[in-house]
């Protein structure tokens, strides 16, 4: 079975206390189940002592001794809403121990894995507003269909410096891409700093228009946790798979939370050339020292011109 998470827990009943065997190539056994609390479960089963791994408020641990030579580590999970990134979890804890025939580097891989992805499973007290949200989906929906094929998809996820504090969503080299998601009615977008456009070298905004849809829609792509779980599949180090952990976790949300089941159909995305002759503030426009916050909106359908194919 090549998909450790979603579909494969969706194969089995709801039958506490049950659990079973994962045909992996291992130096550990896997199982997949339900506790006897009734919450999805992913077990390894090893002959030997595995590191000490803590819970979270979301992602309980459970390790034990069963017997001589049979210790167990289990991951439930304990929010029904945080079941996206949990199967995501799965997967990829999965992924780490394949193919490894030493059970204490199996284990090793195991802890490692799991304290990258350990930060995900924390509950969230910020308020997310649906601005943040719509820009999170615009930015990972450009960086999935767009970046990871124009550069690889570790250069990609290097290349996204908006979380980190930088005026741009993304720049690479003399390139440089503002993502703007709004809804598909709307007839303006908001630029909420003068920075956001402001370069002497030209660049590209990127106008996504979104439309809510309801639950049952998907499209592989449709939700933050789908373009999440998709990027993630693409990352091949485990470098690259904690830097873009980080990434999301610098924007104060928590993929647990429901909001990030949300789902949006794409109705288009068009990219705009910034250079000299775009309508945008600089800074050297702002004339007064006393002003120190600047926002304004550009009315869309004026920007024709600066369309690129």
């Amino acid at each position: 079975m090549s998909d450790y998470g979603k579909e494969m827990f969706e194969t089995i009943s709801n039958e506490m206390g049950s659990q079973k065997l994962i045909d992996v190539d291992a130096a550990v056994k896997v199982y997949y189940g339900i506790s006897n609390e009734g919450n999805p479960r992913l077990s390894f089963l090893s002959t030997v002592v595995p590191p000490k791994m803590d819970s979270t408020k979301l992602l309980k641990v459970v390790q034990g001794k069963e017997s001589e030579r049979i210790y167990w580590t289990n991951f439930d999970l304990l929010e029904s809403t945080a079941k996206q990134v949990f199967y995501s979890f799965c997967s990829d804890l999965v992924k780490a121990v394949n193919g490894t025939n030493d059970e204490k580097k199996a284990l090793v891989y195991l802890k490692n894995r799991f304290h990258i992805w350990k930060t995900l499973f924390k509950k969230s007290n910020a308020v997310i507003s649906a601005e943040l949200i719509k820009g999170l989906f615009g930015e990972l929906y450009f960086l999935n269909t767009k970046l990871v094929e124009k550069y690889g998809v570790t250069d990609a996820i290097r290349s996204w410096s908006g979380t980190d504090g930088t005026a741009k969503d993304f720049s690479k080299d003399l390139d440089w891409f503002e993502i703007k998601a709004v809804s598909a009615s709307s007839v303006s977008v908001k630029i909420s700093s003068v920075s956001q456009l402001s370069s002497a070298i030209p660049g590209h905004l990127v106008i996504v228009k979104l439309e809510s849809m309801s639950p049952m829609f998907t499209n592989g792509k449709s939700s933050i946790g789908e373009l999440f779980d998709s990027i993630l599949q693409r990352i091949d180090t485990d470098e690259t798979k904690e830097l873009f952990l980080s990434k999301i976790q610098t924007y104060g949300i928590c993929l647990t939370d429901e909001c990030c089941s949300e789902k949006f159909n794409v109705v288009s995305e068009q990219s705009y050339l910034v250079d000299n002759t775009f309508p945008r503030l600089q800074e050297n426009d702002i004339k007064y020292k006393e002003i120190c916050k600047v926002s304004y909106e550009l009315i869309i359908n004026s920007l024709e011109r600066f369309k690129e194919v």
